[in-house]
């Protein structure tokens, strides 16, 4: 296990990429028009929310809450935007780049809880991070299906 500076500068930087991840759905949903899509990036940022709150208790009292059966549930990873080419996010970008970017981000997300689930040997923060790599990926599933529904279905 980390020592607990080590462990409190990498769930700093956690808790600052679901900040970051909750702005972008926030501020993405207010750009664009009424229905699924922002329906899904609102929900999105909750989720992102919900994340930083776990972490902070984590990181201030050293708990969490537990995880139940159903959050355990595994979730597939269908990899549609691991293939595609990000642009940055502009004002302009349209519905596809950012989901595309979006993608991306869950991804990365999840790659690190899950390299941080490896390094540790304290259960509940194993838990913790590998419950959060699989919400991660949940958010990229749900990205990638809403990204072939829109973009793919004809092709």
């Amino acid at each position: 296990m980390p020592d607990k500076t080590v462990l409190e500068n990498i769930l700093g930087v956690a808790i600052q990429r679901e900040e970051a991840a909750a702005a972008l759905y926030r501020d993405t949903a207010e750009q664009v028009e009424t229905g699924p899509v922002q329906v899904l990036l609102k929900e999105l940022e909750q989720q992102e929310v919900g994340h930083k709150r776990r972490l902070q208790q984590l990181l201030d009292k050293g708990t969490f809450r537990r995880i139940s059966a159903v959050q355990r549930k595994q979730v597939e990873d269908l990899k549609l935007t691991d293939y595609l080419v990000e642009e940055p996010l502009e004002p302009d970008t349209d519905l596809q780049g950012v989901l595309i970017v979006a993608g991306k981000r869950e991804k990365a997300s999840h790659d690190l809880y899950n390299g941080l689930a490896q390094v540790t040997d304290e259960p509940e923060v194993n838990e913790l991070f590998r419950f959060l790599a699989n919400e991660e990926l949940g958010h990229k599933h749900r990205i990638e299906t809403m990204y072939e529904e829109l973009f793919l279905q004809d092709n």
